[in-house]
C-alpha cells in the first residue's frame, strides 16, 4: 500500500489551494535565493490514489458553474446519479458488495460487519430513490426490491463486543422505516416496516453506550452493552435525528433514549463551534481532529441534531456558521476524499464521512431562513456535489470494500434532493445579514 508522507501531503495541499485561483507561483526548495520563481502549469495534476476508483482530488480546479446554470447542472448530475444507482442494484435487491480490489482493508472483526455495511448502504440508496420514484417507475421498482431484500434479513448485529458497525445500519434503517410508512404507494410494506422500525429502535436502545451515545468501536471494554468510551459525536447526532423522525411518525422511543444521547452530544460540544470526535477525545479539545478544520464534516449533523431537540443553544446563526466552516476549511476534508487509509489527511480527516458531512450540511441549510449568505452556501455546496461526481454517474469518498460508490452515491443523491428546491428559492435576491 502506498505511503503518504507529511511532505507529499503538504505538496498536495499547495496544488489544491493554489489552483483554485487559476494559477500559482511556486518556489522550488532547490531554487537558490534570488532566482526566478518557477511558474506552475495551468492544469493541476490528477491525484489518484491506489485502489480508489475514479477518485480525483481537487475539484476546486474545475471551472465555476455560472449562477444561472447551477439548477440545470444539479438536475443533470442528479439524473446521472439515479441512472448509476438503477444500473448497479444487485440482482437480489441490495447495493454494494463485500468484494474489494485492495490488498488490505479496514478492520472487519467478523463477517457480521458485512451485513451491517450492506444494510446501511441499501437503506441509503433506497431513501435516495424515494423522491424520484414519484415520477420514475424504475426507481419505485428498485425501492421495492431493496426494501424486500432488507425485510428478508435479520437486523444486523454487532460483530463482537468491541466492534459494531451495525450502528450505521440501525440509523438508516430507522430513517427508511419512517419514510416507507409515510409513503401511501408502499402500503403493502407498511406493516412489515413498522415492525422493522420498532425492532431497530429497541436494538439501538440496548446498544446505546453507558454515557448515552453511539459509536462503532469499544476496544478497551467488551461487554453486553457498550461502555460508551468510544462513542462518536456524529454517530450519536445521526441517531438522534433518526429517532426524532420515527417519533414524529408516531413510534414510541424508549424513555431517556434521546435525552441520554443529547447529554452525551453536549459534552462533546466545543466553544469553537466544533465537536469532539468522540467521548474518548472530550478532554483533548485542542487535538487537530477536534479543531474546526478537522470537525467540519462531522459538526453539521451535530448542529442539526441539537437544534432538533432544542439543546446546545444552536440558533440559525450557529447552523449557518457551521456550514460556512465546511466551506472555508473544505480543502482539508477534500484532501481526505478517496484516500485509502482513514484519517491520513490533514487534521485527521477521513473520506468515509465526506458525503455524510455534505448531506447533513444540506439538511442544515434547509433549516436556515433565506439570506444572501445562505444562497451563496447553497450554490457552493451544489457546485461541490456536481464537480465531485465521477464520469460514470456515481460518487466516491472511501474504498470500503465494494460499498464505497454505493453509499457515497446514496448520500450525494439525498444531498442534491435537498439542494435542488433550495436553488430556486436562493435565486430570489436576498439581503445579506449585514444589510438587515
Amino acid at each position: 500500500m502506498r505511503e503518504y508522507t507529511l511532505a507529499s501531503g503538504m505538496s498536495a495541499l499547495i496544488w489544491i489551494i493554489g489552483f483554485g485561483s487559476g494559477s500559482v507561483v511556486a518556489q522550488s526548495p532547490s531554487t537558490p535565493p534570488g532566482a526566478d520563481p518557477v511558474t506552475a502549469p495551468a492544469t493541476p495534476p490528477i491525484l489518484k490514489h491506489e485502489s480508489s476508483p475514479n477518485s480525483v482530488v481537487a475539484p476546486s480546479a474545475k471551472a465555476p458553474i455560472p449562477a444561472a446554470e447551477i439548477g440545470s447542472a444539479a438536475k443533470k448530475s442528479f439524473d446521472s446519479g439515479i441512472k448509476w444507482a438503477l444500473a448497479n442494484q444487485r440482482s437480489n435487491g441490495h447495493w454494494g458488495s463485500f468484494e474489494t480490489p485492495r490488498k488490505t482493508e479496514i478492520f472487519l472483526d467478523t463477517q457480521a460487519s458485512h451485513q451491517a455495511f450492506q444494510a446501511a448502504t441499501t437503506a441509503l440508496v433506497a431513501l435516495a430513490l424515494l423522491d424520484p420514484s414519484k415520477t420514475n417507475p424504475e426507481c419505485l421498482a428498485a425501492i421495492e426490491r431493496g426494501i424486500s431484500r432488507l425485510a428478508s434479513r435479520a437486523s444486523p448485529g454487532r460483530a463482537t463486543g468491541k466492534t459494531f458497525y451495525d450502528v450505521w445500519a440501525h440509523t438508516y434503517l430507522i430513517e427508511l422505516s419512517t419514510a416507507v410508512q409515510a409513503d401511501p404507494r408502499l402500503s403493502a410494506f407498511h406493516a412489515t416496516w413498522k415492525t422493522i422500525g420498532e425492532t431497530e429502535i429497541q436494538r439501538v436502545r440496548r446498544e446505546q453506550g453507558a454515557e448515552g451515545g453511539w459509536g462503532y468501536y469499544d476496544f478497551e471494554f467488551t461487554g453486553l452493552h457498550p461502555s460508551g468510551h468510544q462513542s462518536t459525536s456524529f454517530n450519536s447526532a445521526a441517531m438522534i435525528l433518526a429517532l426524532k423522525a420515527a417519533q414524529k411518525q408516531g413510534e414510541v422511543i424508549p424513555a431517556g433514549c434521546i435525552e441520554d444521547a443529547t447529554k452525551a452530544l453536549l459534552r462533546m460540544q466545543l466553544p469553537s463551534g466544533a465537536f469532539g470526535y468522540g467521548t474518548y477525545a472530550e478532554l483533548r479539545p485542542r487535538a487537530d481532529y477536534n479543531k474546526l478544520s478537522g470537525s467540519s464534516g462531522r459538526l453539521q449533523a451535530c448542529n442539526v441534531a441539537l437544534q432538533a431537540v432544542g439543546a446546545g443553544d444552536i440558533t440559525n446563526e450557529v447552523i449557518l456558521r457551521g456550514v460556512q466552516h465546511l466551506r472555508d476549511t473544505h480543502q482539508y476534508i477534500q484532501i481526505g476524499r478517496g484516500r485509502v487509509r482513514p484519517h491520513e489527511a490533514f487534521y485527521r480527516n477521513s473520506g468515509y464521512y465526506y458525503y455524510f458531512g455534505h448531506y447533513y450540511a444540506a439538511r442544515a441549510l434547509e433549516l436556515v431562513p433565506p439570506s444572501a449568505e445562505r444562497a451563496e452556501l447553497i450554490r457552493w455546496l451544489t457546485e461541490v456535489m456536481v464537480h465531485d461526481q465521477n464520469p460514470d454517474g456515481s460518487w466516491f469518498d472511501y474504498p470500503l470494500y465494494g460499498y464505497g460508490k454505493a453509499y457515497a452515491t446514496g448520500f450525494a443523491l439525498l444531498t442534491l434532493e435537498i439542494l435542488r428546491p433550495l436553488i430556486d428559492e436562493a435565486a430570489v435576491p436576498q439581503k445579506s445579514d449585514s444589510q438587515k
